[in-house]
């Protein structure tokens, strides 16, 4: 299966709905002082029903696609605002494989979008197979929520886990380094024609 967390990751972890984690991430986001990390991993991602922006991108319309996105990035204005007041290190990394997915590809304009709106992102091609990676979020050292998105190929959101599991949360936490040691970094959004590479 792709993308499962291992047994070591859950070792001590509580399951939960997509309810419940969705509750988790509120506990956990207000207890965070320093540290957010987001680890994505999956190359092609079932967006919840009625998204626009991805929906006017599998018809075919990028320019719809992009000012659906545009509008989208700019409701979440007020999370980047919390985040420069508490003067947090928030930071989705994010993996890719080549060729990009056509889920990737409308990810792109988005990643375009929040990168001009001053998120931070970091692309990396991993030294292992994509595959064996997971996602997951890491707040501070004190919790990680540990997605789970079926057995795929397309990642769906069911529940997850969540750990405070000392010695779990130090190994997803060196996952991110290594992926910064030994990954292959990417500058996927500099690209001349507004296009994302294929």
């Amino acid at each position: 299966m792709m993308h499962r967390p291992p047994e070591w990751a859950l070792d001590g972890s509580e399951r939960l709905t997509l309810a419940g984690f969705l509750e988790a991430f509120g506990e956990s986001w207000g207890r965070t002082e320093q540290r957010f990390l987001k680890l994505e991993c999956w190359q092609s991602y079932q967006e919840a029903e009625g998204v626009r922006s991805q929906e006017a991108y599998r018809r075919g319309d990028v320019s719809l696609a992009r000012s659906l996105l545009e509008k989208e990035a700019m409701g979440d204005q007020p999370l980047r605002d919390e985040v420069r007041a508490r003067n947090l290190d928030f930071t989705r990394v994010r993996l890719l494989a080549h060729p990009l997915t056509d889920y990737l590809r409308y990810e792109m304009i988005n990643y375009e979008v929040r990168g001009r709106l001053g998120e931070r992102m970091e692309f990396f091609a991993p030294p292992s197979p994509v595959e064996e990676y997971f996602d997951f979020l890491l707040f501070d050292s004190h919790t990680a929520l540990i997605h789970d998105y079926g057995p795929g190929p397309v990642g769906h959101q069911v529940g997850g886990w969540l750990t405070r599991h000392a010695k779990s949360l130090r190994a997803l936490a060196e996952i991110v380094t290594d992926l910064r040691t030994r990954g292959k970094r990417l500058n996927p959004l500099n690209t001349s024609s507004g296009t994302p590479p294929a």
